[in-house]
Protein backbone atom coordinates (compact mmCIF):
# COMPACT_ATOMS: atom_id res chain seq x y z
CA UNK A 1 0.00 0.00 0.00
CA UNK A 2 2.75 2.38 0.60
CA UNK A 3 4.50 1.84 -2.02
CA UNK A 4 2.74 4.00 -4.36
CA UNK A 5 4.19 7.57 -3.84
CA UNK A 6 6.64 9.49 -5.78
CA UNK A 7 8.76 12.74 -4.98
CA UNK A 8 9.62 15.26 -7.92
CA UNK A 9 9.63 18.45 -9.59
CA UNK A 10 6.41 17.58 -11.19
CA UNK A 11 3.05 15.96 -11.25
CA UNK A 12 3.33 12.27 -11.97
CA UNK A 13 0.18 11.63 -13.82
CA UNK A 14 0.42 7.57 -13.21
CA UNK A 15 -0.64 8.48 -9.71
CA UNK A 16 -4.20 9.50 -8.69
CA UNK A 17 -3.16 12.29 -5.95
CA UNK A 18 -0.88 14.82 -5.51
CA UNK A 19 0.36 17.56 -3.27
CA UNK A 20 2.15 20.67 -3.95
CA UNK A 21 5.38 20.55 -1.10
CA UNK A 22 6.66 24.07 -2.76
CA UNK A 23 7.15 25.36 -6.43
CA UNK A 24 9.74 23.35 -7.18
CA UNK A 25 8.65 20.17 -5.56
CA UNK A 26 5.45 17.73 -5.04
CA UNK A 27 4.47 14.93 -3.85
CA UNK A 28 2.19 12.22 -6.25
CA UNK A 29 0.56 9.35 -4.76
CA UNK A 30 -2.39 6.76 -5.17
CA UNK A 31 -3.88 6.29 -1.95
CA UNK A 32 -5.70 9.50 -0.62
CA UNK A 33 -6.86 7.94 3.27
CA UNK A 34 -3.43 7.25 4.14
CA UNK A 35 -1.97 10.89 3.57
CA UNK A 36 -2.51 13.03 6.53
CA UNK A 37 -1.03 16.60 6.28
CA UNK A 38 -1.38 19.32 9.42
CA UNK A 39 -0.17 23.15 9.04
CA UNK A 40 0.14 25.50 11.30
CA UNK A 41 1.59 29.00 11.52
CA UNK A 42 5.13 28.41 9.21
CA UNK A 43 5.04 24.67 9.86
CA UNK A 44 3.77 21.48 7.63
CA UNK A 45 4.08 18.15 8.57
CA UNK A 46 2.84 15.13 6.25
CA UNK A 47 2.60 11.43 7.19
CA UNK A 48 1.44 8.76 3.89
CA UNK A 49 0.65 5.27 5.70
CA UNK A 50 0.31 5.34 9.62
CA UNK A 51 2.13 6.28 12.24
CA UNK A 52 1.51 7.09 16.15
CA UNK A 53 3.50 7.88 19.45
CA UNK A 54 3.91 4.79 21.54
CA UNK A 55 3.93 6.88 24.89
CA UNK A 56 0.50 8.02 24.22
CA UNK A 57 -1.02 6.44 21.53
CA UNK A 58 -3.63 8.43 19.67
CA UNK A 59 -6.11 6.51 17.40
CA UNK A 60 -5.93 9.16 14.90
CA UNK A 61 -3.17 9.92 13.08
CA UNK A 62 -3.94 14.09 12.53
CA UNK A 63 -3.46 14.11 16.72
CA UNK A 64 -0.53 12.81 16.56
CA UNK A 65 1.02 14.87 13.63
CA UNK A 66 -0.54 17.89 15.90
CA UNK A 67 1.61 16.78 18.56
CA UNK A 68 5.02 16.93 16.73
CA UNK A 69 3.90 20.16 15.27
CA UNK A 70 3.43 21.87 18.41
CA UNK A 71 6.95 20.74 19.50
CA UNK A 72 8.67 21.28 16.62
CA UNK A 73 12.29 22.37 18.44
CA UNK A 74 12.22 18.57 18.99
CA UNK A 75 10.61 17.17 16.59
CA UNK A 76 13.29 14.45 15.83
CA UNK A 77 13.58 13.74 19.37
CA UNK A 78 9.49 12.88 18.93
CA UNK A 79 9.85 11.25 16.01
CA UNK A 80 12.10 8.57 17.36
CA UNK A 81 9.29 7.24 19.42
CA UNK A 82 6.63 6.71 16.50
CA UNK A 83 5.56 3.25 15.40
CA UNK A 84 4.37 2.74 12.00
CA UNK A 85 4.38 2.40 8.25
CA UNK A 86 5.31 5.66 6.80
CA UNK A 87 7.16 8.55 5.39
CA UNK A 88 7.12 11.83 6.95
CA UNK A 89 7.56 14.84 5.50
CA UNK A 90 8.60 18.24 7.35
CA UNK A 91 9.18 21.48 6.78
CA UNK A 92 11.59 23.24 8.84
CA UNK A 93 12.68 26.65 8.42
CA UNK A 94 12.21 26.48 5.40
CA UNK A 95 13.18 23.17 4.08
CA UNK A 96 11.66 20.13 3.57
CA UNK A 97 13.10 17.18 5.25
CA UNK A 98 11.96 13.42 4.79
CA UNK A 99 12.28 10.15 7.12
CA UNK A 100 10.90 6.77 7.13
CA UNK A 101 9.62 4.26 9.75
CA UNK A 102 12.62 3.31 12.23
CA UNK A 103 13.24 0.50 9.89
CA UNK A 104 12.43 2.01 6.09
CA UNK A 105 9.62 -1.25 6.14
CA UNK A 106 8.84 -0.12 2.17
CA UNK A 107 12.02 0.41 0.52
CA UNK A 108 12.29 4.53 -0.91
CA UNK A 109 15.02 5.64 -3.11
CA UNK A 110 16.48 8.98 -3.92
CA UNK A 111 18.55 10.25 -6.76
CA UNK A 112 19.98 13.41 -6.02
CA UNK A 113 20.73 14.42 -9.73
CA UNK A 114 17.02 14.14 -10.74
CA UNK A 115 15.86 15.30 -7.43
CA UNK A 116 13.59 11.99 -7.41
CA UNK A 117 12.17 10.24 -4.50
CA UNK A 118 10.89 6.76 -5.76
CA UNK A 119 9.35 3.43 -4.28
CA UNK A 120 10.89 1.69 -7.85
CA UNK A 121 13.69 -0.26 -7.73
CA UNK A 122 16.48 0.34 -9.96
CA UNK A 123 19.28 -1.29 -8.48
CA UNK A 124 21.86 1.88 -9.23
CA UNK A 125 19.68 4.16 -6.64
CA UNK A 126 20.46 4.45 -2.93
CA UNK A 127 17.49 3.72 -0.23
CA UNK A 128 17.00 5.73 2.87
CA UNK A 129 17.41 3.30 6.38
CA UNK A 130 14.99 4.29 9.35
CA UNK A 131 17.49 6.49 10.92
CA UNK A 132 18.46 8.70 8.00
CA UNK A 133 17.06 12.42 7.26
CA UNK A 134 16.84 13.27 3.83
CA UNK A 135 16.67 16.79 3.03
CA UNK A 136 14.40 17.32 -0.39
CA UNK A 137 16.05 20.49 -1.52
CA UNK A 138 19.68 19.67 -2.14
CA UNK A 139 19.28 15.65 -1.94
CA UNK A 140 21.39 15.29 0.89
CA UNK A 141 21.49 12.84 4.15
CA UNK A 142 21.92 13.42 7.75
CA UNK A 143 21.43 11.09 10.77
CA UNK A 144 18.71 11.27 13.43
CA UNK A 145 20.66 11.26 16.26
CA UNK A 146 20.57 7.89 18.80
CA UNK A 147 21.27 7.75 22.44
CA UNK A 148 24.77 6.97 23.30
CA UNK A 149 24.70 6.27 27.18
CA UNK A 150 25.10 3.11 28.25
CA UNK A 151 22.37 0.90 30.07
CA UNK A 152 21.92 -1.98 32.08
CA UNK A 153 20.53 -4.67 30.36
CA UNK A 154 17.72 -4.42 33.40
CA UNK A 155 16.68 -1.16 31.95
CA UNK A 156 16.73 -2.04 28.55
CA UNK A 157 14.72 -4.55 29.03
CA UNK A 158 12.32 -2.10 31.06
CA UNK A 159 12.45 0.40 28.83
CA UNK A 160 11.12 -1.90 25.84
CA UNK A 161 8.24 -3.08 28.19
CA UNK A 162 7.39 0.78 28.69
CA UNK A 163 7.55 1.50 24.75
CA UNK A 164 5.54 -1.51 23.91
CA UNK A 165 2.80 -1.76 26.81
CA UNK A 166 0.36 0.95 25.47
CA UNK A 167 0.58 0.24 21.58
CA UNK A 168 -2.73 -1.82 21.14
CA UNK A 169 -4.67 1.91 21.43
CA UNK A 170 -3.44 2.66 18.23
CA UNK A 171 -5.87 0.00 16.83
CA UNK A 172 -8.67 -0.44 18.85
CA UNK A 173 -10.77 1.27 15.72
CA UNK A 174 -8.48 -0.31 13.52
CA UNK A 175 -8.76 -4.08 11.83
CA UNK A 176 -5.80 -6.10 12.14
CA UNK A 177 -4.44 -9.56 10.62
CA UNK A 178 -1.86 -10.97 13.29
CA UNK A 179 0.76 -13.33 11.31
CA UNK A 180 1.05 -16.84 13.55
CA UNK A 181 3.78 -18.93 14.33
CA UNK A 182 4.40 -20.85 17.09
CA UNK A 183 7.95 -18.91 19.06
CA UNK A 184 7.88 -16.73 21.72
CA UNK A 185 7.92 -13.60 19.62
CA UNK A 186 4.11 -14.70 18.51
CA UNK A 187 3.42 -14.75 22.50
CA UNK A 188 5.21 -11.39 23.32
CA UNK A 189 2.82 -9.62 20.14
CA UNK A 190 -0.40 -11.51 21.38
CA UNK A 191 0.61 -9.91 25.18
CA UNK A 192 0.95 -6.50 23.48
CA UNK A 193 -2.31 -6.27 21.22
CA UNK A 194 -4.32 -8.68 23.65
CA UNK A 195 -6.85 -5.66 24.45
CA UNK A 196 -7.55 -5.57 20.80
CA UNK A 197 -7.41 -9.13 18.91
CA UNK A 198 -10.88 -9.45 20.10
CA UNK A 199 -12.91 -10.23 16.37
CA UNK A 200 -9.51 -9.75 14.89
CA UNK A 201 -8.03 -11.82 12.02
CA UNK A 202 -5.42 -15.17 12.56
CA UNK A 203 -3.51 -15.95 9.37
CA UNK A 204 -1.19 -19.25 9.71
CA UNK A 205 2.11 -18.88 8.35
CA UNK A 206 2.57 -22.60 8.81
CA UNK A 207 0.26 -25.72 7.90
CA UNK A 208 1.98 -28.34 10.40
CA UNK A 209 -0.66 -30.08 12.37
CA UNK A 210 0.50 -28.38 16.27
CA UNK A 211 0.54 -24.95 14.33
CA UNK A 212 -3.11 -25.94 13.10
CA UNK A 213 -4.32 -27.10 17.14
CA UNK A 214 -2.70 -24.25 18.48
CA UNK A 215 -4.40 -21.10 15.93
CA UNK A 216 -7.49 -23.16 16.41
CA UNK A 217 -6.85 -22.53 20.42
CA UNK A 218 -6.13 -18.45 19.89
CA UNK A 219 -8.53 -17.74 17.59
CA UNK A 220 -11.05 -19.62 19.63
CA UNK A 221 -10.27 -17.90 23.10
CA UNK A 222 -10.16 -14.47 21.33
CA UNK A 223 -13.10 -14.89 18.85
CA UNK A 224 -10.43 -14.51 15.75
CA UNK A 225 -11.33 -15.46 12.01
CA UNK A 226 -8.66 -18.07 10.98
CA UNK A 227 -7.39 -17.92 7.65
CA UNK A 228 -5.36 -21.11 6.76
CA UNK A 229 -1.63 -20.58 4.65
CA UNK A 230 -2.96 -20.09 1.44
CA UNK A 231 -5.23 -17.73 1.82
CA UNK A 232 -4.48 -13.84 2.00
CA UNK A 233 -5.46 -11.14 4.47
CA UNK A 234 -7.87 -8.64 3.51
CA UNK A 235 -7.57 -5.92 6.54
CA UNK A 236 -5.58 -2.93 6.48
CA UNK A 237 -3.14 -3.90 9.20
CA UNK A 238 -0.88 -7.48 8.99
CA UNK A 239 0.91 -7.68 12.47
CA UNK A 240 4.68 -9.22 12.21
CA UNK A 241 7.45 -10.10 14.67
CA UNK A 242 10.46 -9.90 12.46
CA UNK A 243 12.19 -7.39 14.64
CA UNK A 244 11.33 -9.28 17.45
CA UNK A 245 14.42 -11.18 16.38
CA UNK A 246 16.75 -9.12 17.44
CA UNK A 247 19.84 -10.94 17.57
CA UNK A 248 19.17 -12.16 13.96
CA UNK A 249 20.25 -8.61 12.87
CA UNK A 250 23.47 -8.39 14.85
CA UNK A 251 25.13 -11.71 12.69
CA UNK A 252 28.06 -10.45 11.01
CA UNK A 253 27.88 -9.56 7.41
CA UNK A 254 29.69 -10.74 4.80
CA UNK A 255 31.07 -6.92 3.34
CA UNK A 256 33.99 -6.26 1.89
CA UNK A 257 36.18 -3.58 3.83
CA UNK A 258 35.57 -1.35 0.59
CA UNK A 259 32.21 -2.29 0.46
CA UNK A 260 31.71 -1.07 4.41
CA UNK A 261 33.20 1.99 4.10
CA UNK A 262 30.83 2.97 0.96
CA UNK A 263 27.86 2.22 3.39
CA UNK A 264 29.56 4.29 6.07
CA UNK A 265 29.70 6.76 4.07
CA UNK A 266 26.61 7.06 2.94
CA UNK A 267 24.92 6.20 5.81
CA UNK A 268 27.00 8.91 7.80
CA UNK A 269 28.40 6.24 10.05
CA UNK A 270 31.07 8.48 10.66
CA UNK A 271 31.97 7.66 15.07
CA UNK A 272 33.37 4.92 16.87
CA UNK A 273 29.84 4.41 18.48
CA UNK A 274 28.25 4.54 15.09
CA UNK A 275 30.35 2.13 12.92
CA UNK A 276 29.70 -0.68 15.58
CA UNK A 277 26.17 0.01 14.32
CA UNK A 278 27.21 -0.30 10.89
CA UNK A 279 26.51 -4.33 10.80
CA UNK A 280 22.70 -3.62 12.19
CA UNK A 281 21.97 -1.15 10.22
CA UNK A 282 22.89 -3.39 6.90
CA UNK A 283 21.12 -5.90 7.96
CA UNK A 284 17.81 -4.12 8.24
CA UNK A 285 18.36 -3.01 5.36
CA UNK A 286 19.27 -6.20 3.75
CA UNK A 287 18.11 -9.01 5.70
CA UNK A 288 14.26 -7.90 6.98
CA UNK A 289 11.98 -10.03 5.14
CA UNK A 290 9.15 -8.18 4.43
CA UNK A 291 11.30 -5.37 3.28
CA UNK A 292 11.23 -6.37 0.17
CA UNK A 293 7.63 -8.29 -0.23
CA UNK A 294 4.86 -6.61 -2.09
CA UNK A 295 2.76 -4.89 0.64
CA UNK A 296 -0.77 -4.97 0.45
CA UNK A 297 -1.57 -4.01 3.78
CA UNK A 298 0.43 -1.45 6.67
CA UNK A 299 2.79 -3.51 8.22
CA UNK A 300 2.80 -2.91 12.41
CA UNK A 301 5.93 -4.67 14.11
CA UNK A 302 6.55 -3.81 18.05
CA UNK A 303 9.83 -3.06 17.56
CA UNK A 304 9.59 -0.62 14.40
CA UNK A 305 10.29 2.18 17.10
CA UNK A 306 13.93 4.35 16.87
CA UNK A 307 13.83 4.60 20.71
CA UNK A 308 13.88 0.76 20.96
CA UNK A 309 16.27 0.17 17.55
CA UNK A 310 18.37 2.61 19.33
CA UNK A 311 18.66 0.59 22.52
CA UNK A 312 18.14 -3.17 21.70
CA UNK A 313 20.89 -4.05 20.03
CA UNK A 314 23.57 -2.67 23.32
CA UNK A 315 22.79 -5.69 25.73
CA UNK A 316 25.86 -6.85 27.38
CA UNK A 317 24.70 -10.90 28.60
CA UNK A 318 23.15 -12.39 26.09
CA UNK A 319 22.64 -15.41 28.29
CA UNK A 320 19.88 -13.51 30.48
CA UNK A 321 19.07 -10.46 28.34
CA UNK A 322 15.25 -11.35 27.66
CA UNK A 323 12.61 -8.40 26.22
CA UNK A 324 10.25 -10.94 25.08
CA UNK A 325 9.72 -12.91 28.33
CA UNK A 326 9.53 -10.16 30.09
CA UNK A 327 6.78 -8.83 27.93
CA UNK A 328 5.16 -11.92 28.63
CA UNK A 329 5.50 -11.76 31.96
CA UNK A 330 3.93 -8.53 32.59
CA UNK A 331 1.40 -8.06 30.18
CA UNK A 332 -0.31 -11.49 29.34
CA UNK A 333 1.22 -14.30 31.76
CA UNK A 334 -1.72 -16.66 30.93
CA UNK A 335 -0.47 -16.71 27.15
CA UNK A 336 1.37 -19.45 29.12
CA UNK A 337 -1.29 -21.59 29.13
CA UNK A 338 -0.49 -22.62 25.89
CA UNK A 339 2.85 -24.28 24.87
CA UNK A 340 3.56 -23.58 21.31
CA UNK A 341 6.25 -25.52 21.17
CA UNK A 342 4.59 -28.88 21.78
CA UNK A 343 1.29 -27.96 21.07
CA UNK A 344 -0.73 -28.83 24.45
CA UNK A 345 -1.99 -26.31 26.89
CA UNK A 346 -1.11 -26.01 30.62
CA UNK A 347 -3.40 -28.56 31.68
CA UNK A 348 -2.76 -31.03 29.63
CA UNK A 349 1.25 -31.17 30.44
CA UNK A 350 -0.02 -31.11 34.02
CA UNK A 351 -2.02 -34.27 33.29
CA UNK A 352 0.65 -35.41 31.08
CA UNK A 353 3.14 -34.92 33.88
CA UNK A 354 1.42 -36.49 36.60
CA UNK A 355 0.52 -40.07 34.88
CA UNK A 356 4.46 -39.84 33.62
CA UNK A 357 5.04 -39.40 37.59
CA UNK A 358 2.99 -42.18 38.78
CA UNK A 359 4.38 -44.19 36.35
CA UNK A 360 7.61 -43.30 37.52
CA UNK A 361 6.68 -43.75 41.51
CA UNK A 362 5.76 -47.26 40.37
CA UNK A 363 8.37 -48.03 38.24
CA UNK A 364 10.48 -46.95 41.84
CA UNK A 365 8.67 -49.37 43.91
CA UNK A 366 10.29 -52.17 41.46
CA UNK A 367 13.65 -50.55 42.03
CA UNK A 368 15.69 -52.13 45.23
CA UNK A 369 17.94 -49.44 47.06
CA UNK A 370 19.60 -52.51 49.86
CA UNK A 371 22.75 -52.38 48.83
CA UNK A 372 24.12 -50.82 51.63
CA UNK A 373 21.94 -53.29 54.35
CA UNK A 374 24.09 -56.18 51.50
CA UNK A 375 27.40 -54.72 52.44
CA UNK A 376 26.76 -54.82 55.98
CA UNK A 377 26.00 -58.41 56.30
CA UNK A 378 29.03 -59.32 53.79
CA UNK A 379 31.42 -57.75 56.65
CA UNK A 380 29.48 -59.62 59.62
CA UNK A 381 29.67 -62.72 57.96
CA UNK A 382 25.86 -62.99 57.65
CA UNK A 383 24.63 -64.46 54.06
CA UNK A 384 21.92 -63.31 53.07
CA UNK A 385 19.94 -63.29 49.45
CA UNK A 386 20.22 -59.96 47.76
CA UNK A 387 16.30 -59.79 47.50
CA UNK A 388 16.44 -58.55 51.72
CA UNK A 389 16.85 -55.36 53.23
CA UNK A 390 16.88 -54.36 56.83
CA UNK A 391 19.39 -53.59 59.69
CA UNK A 392 22.21 -55.52 61.38
CA UNK A 393 22.30 -55.63 64.82
CA UNK A 394 24.92 -56.17 67.21
CA UNK A 395 24.20 -59.62 67.53
CA UNK A 396 21.82 -59.79 65.04
CA UNK A 397 19.38 -59.16 61.86
CA UNK A 398 16.45 -57.93 61.49
CA UNK A 399 15.41 -58.03 57.66
CA UNK A 400 12.81 -58.40 55.22
CA UNK A 401 11.34 -57.99 51.58
CA UNK A 402 13.32 -55.78 49.62
CA UNK A 403 10.75 -54.43 47.30
CA UNK A 404 6.96 -54.00 48.23
CA UNK A 405 6.49 -56.43 44.55
CA UNK A 406 6.35 -60.14 45.98
CA UNK A 407 6.29 -63.07 43.45
CA UNK A 408 5.08 -66.46 44.97
CA UNK A 409 7.37 -69.08 45.91
CA UNK A 410 10.40 -66.69 45.36
CA UNK A 411 12.87 -67.63 48.38
CA UNK A 412 14.35 -64.90 50.77
CA UNK A 413 16.73 -66.79 52.25
CA UNK A 414 19.11 -65.68 55.64
CA UNK A 415 21.84 -67.69 57.28
CA UNK A 416 23.05 -66.48 60.89
CA UNK A 417 26.33 -68.00 62.02
CA UNK A 418 26.97 -68.03 66.10
CA UNK A 419 30.12 -67.91 67.55
CA UNK A 420 29.44 -70.46 70.74
CA UNK A 421 26.67 -72.43 71.32
CA UNK A 422 23.54 -70.58 73.10
CA UNK A 423 20.08 -69.67 72.74
CA UNK A 424 18.68 -67.31 69.66
CA UNK A 425 15.50 -65.13 69.53
CA UNK A 426 13.43 -65.32 66.64
CA UNK A 427 10.48 -62.88 66.44
CA UNK A 428 8.03 -61.90 63.62
CA UNK A 429 5.84 -59.02 63.90
CA UNK A 430 3.07 -59.97 61.18
CA UNK A 431 -0.17 -60.33 63.62
CA UNK A 432 -2.91 -61.22 61.53
CA UNK A 433 -4.27 -65.00 61.90
CA UNK A 434 -6.61 -64.82 59.39
CA UNK A 435 -3.63 -64.02 56.76
CA UNK A 436 -0.18 -65.63 58.40
CA UNK A 437 -0.96 -68.71 56.45
CA UNK A 438 -0.15 -66.96 53.49
CA UNK A 439 4.26 -66.63 54.45
CA UNK A 440 5.92 -69.20 55.03
CA UNK A 441 9.14 -69.76 57.35
CA UNK A 442 11.34 -72.71 56.90
CA UNK A 443 13.44 -72.86 60.42
CA UNK A 444 16.43 -75.38 60.09
CA UNK A 445 14.33 -77.81 57.73
CA UNK A 446 10.67 -77.32 59.91
CA UNK A 447 8.59 -75.26 58.09
CA UNK A 448 5.96 -72.68 60.08
CA UNK A 449 3.56 -69.93 59.38
CA UNK A 450 5.06 -66.29 60.06
CA UNK A 451 2.90 -65.54 62.87
CA UNK A 452 4.12 -68.71 64.76
CA UNK A 453 7.67 -66.38 65.54
CA UNK A 454 4.74 -63.41 66.84
CA UNK A 455 5.91 -63.65 70.30
CA UNK A 456 9.47 -64.59 69.52
CA UNK A 457 10.77 -67.89 69.57
CA UNK A 458 13.58 -69.64 71.65
CA UNK A 459 15.81 -71.81 70.31
CA UNK A 460 19.12 -73.23 71.86
CA UNK A 461 21.50 -74.16 68.81
CA UNK A 462 25.02 -74.39 68.61
CA UNK A 463 24.66 -74.37 64.49
CA UNK A 464 24.28 -71.85 61.97
CA UNK A 465 20.27 -70.66 61.67
CA UNK A 466 19.24 -70.88 58.15
CA UNK A 467 15.93 -69.22 57.57
CA UNK A 468 13.73 -69.73 54.30
CA UNK A 469 10.67 -67.57 53.42
CA UNK A 470 8.50 -67.21 51.03
CA UNK A 471 4.75 -65.88 50.04
CA UNK A 472 2.25 -67.97 48.59
CA UNK A 473 0.38 -65.26 46.60
CA UNK A 474 1.64 -62.33 44.46
CA UNK A 475 1.61 -59.02 46.63
CA UNK A 476 2.18 -55.39 45.44
CA UNK A 477 1.85 -53.61 48.55
CA UNK A 478 3.68 -52.10 51.28
CA UNK A 479 2.22 -53.38 53.56
CA UNK A 480 2.81 -57.21 52.91
CA UNK A 481 6.29 -56.23 52.29
CA UNK A 482 6.47 -55.06 56.27
CA UNK A 483 4.78 -58.42 57.38
CA UNK A 484 7.82 -60.24 56.26
CA UNK A 485 9.76 -58.76 58.64
CA UNK A 486 11.92 -61.32 60.92
CA UNK A 487 14.38 -60.71 63.55
CA UNK A 488 17.41 -63.18 64.62
CA UNK A 489 19.12 -61.94 67.83
CA UNK A 490 21.38 -63.61 70.22
CA UNK A 491 20.76 -64.04 73.87
CA UNK A 492 24.15 -65.52 74.92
Amino acid sequence: MLNSFEISHEVNDEYSYNYKLNDDLVISYNHKDIFNSVSKNDGTIISYGYCFDVRNPETDITATLNTLLNNQNNILENIKYLNGHFILLFNQGGEWKMITDAVSITPVYFDAVKALVTVDDTNELPTLNGASILNLQNFTLSRIDLAVNKLSDERIERTILDLVSNQYKYFLDKDLTLNFRRNKMNKAIISILRPVLMNQTLNLRENDDTTLKIGNWIAREYKMGLLNEDMEPSTTYLANTHLMDYKFYMKKNELAEDELDEFNNLYNLDSEFLNERSGIEYNLLNKLNYRNEPKPQLIYDPFNVMAIQESIYRFSDASNFDPLTRVVNILHPAIDFYDFANGETLMQKYARLKKQNLKMSEELKKVVVNQEFLSEAEEKGISVSENLDGNILEKGITFYPASQTITKEVIYEVTYTKNKPGMVLVESYFNNPKNAHRIKVELNNDMFNIDEFLNGKFIKTDTDINIKMHYERNYDAASWQKAGRITIKELT
